[in-house]
């Protein structure tokens, strides 16, 4: 299984920024940035007009990176992970190489991108602006990028086989991608949600993730009562037992086209 999976990531490595490679780098790299600079600029503005503190030692622009550059992690493994199976009928014919393969070795692709980006961004960013970008607790929010990368597999696992055999479902899925987006405090701080809705963001198991990398990167961040990063760990592992549940009953026709 090592081996097979050891092969498909540098396979995946070498096809994840398609026939023109230059565009396929600045894309992956320049999704995350434009929307940090257009959001950027957007409070920039606002903070002009109206007063917009924010704790000592949190810049806007380390805020932003700290909560979009993760989200993308998660974002794109699950959706590289949704194009796994129609993406490598062929190999399915050669008997080690399984779909369960192909979504390991694309969601350590995935978090391999996306980390090397996030780290990249820190150093040009504490390089260029003189800004501390070291993380308060530097293993508090390792490990809550690993949580993430869990989740994003768990997740993915159970909606590429929801995906693979309901395929109208497809079309929900941007949405769903979506509501996680809005409803997990990325792009605006927690501290400003009301106490009545913040309780019903609290079932968004990303939620907790996006607070503890935030909680534990800034020293001075204000943690909400109510965050606890064993929720998603525990929904992760719900959604991975079902998802491998229902894989090994169906893996046979996982690896088939569809008719």
């Amino acid at each position: 299984m090592f081996n097979v999976v050891y092969a498909l990531f540098f396979r995946e490595l070498k096809t994840r920024f398609g026939k023109n490679r230059r565009l396929g780098y600045f894309w992956v790299i320049g999704e995350p940035m434009g929307q940090i600079l257009v959001i950027l600029s957007v409070v920039t503005m606002i903070r002009q007009y109206r007063h917009f503190p924010m704790p000592e030692g949190i810049s806007i622009f380390m805020f932003l990176a700290t909560g979009i550059i993760p989200y993308f992690m998660f974002r794109s493994t699950v959706t590289q992970m949704l194009g796994g199976i129609s993406g490598n009928l062929g190999l399915f014919t050669y008997k080690p190489v399984k779909p369960i393969h192909v979504f390991i070795a694309r969601t350590l692709v995935e978090s391999f991108i996306y980390f090397f980006i996030f780290v990249l961004t820190m150093i040009l960013v504490g390089w260029i602006f003189h800004l501390s970008v070291l993380p308060y607790h530097f293993l508090e929010v390792y490990g809550a990028f690993l949580v993430l990368v869990f989740s994003g597999f768990a997740l993915g696992l159970c909606l590429t086989i929801l995906n693979h055999f309901i395929e109208p479902l497809k079309s929900i899925l941007p949405y769903f991608v979506v509501l996680i987006y809005v409803s997990s405090a990325i792009i605006y701080p927690s501290w400003i949600v009301p106490d009545s809705l913040f309780e019903y963001l609290l079932y968004n198991p990303w939620l907790h993730i996006t607070e503890t990398i935030k909680m534990n990167y800034f020293e001075h961040y204000p943690a909400r009562e109510g965050v606890n990063i064993l929720y998603p760990i525990i929904v992760s592992l719900i959604l991975l037992l079902v998802g491998l549940w229902v894989y090994y009953y169906k893996r046979q026709e996982l690896s088939a086209a569809r008719p």
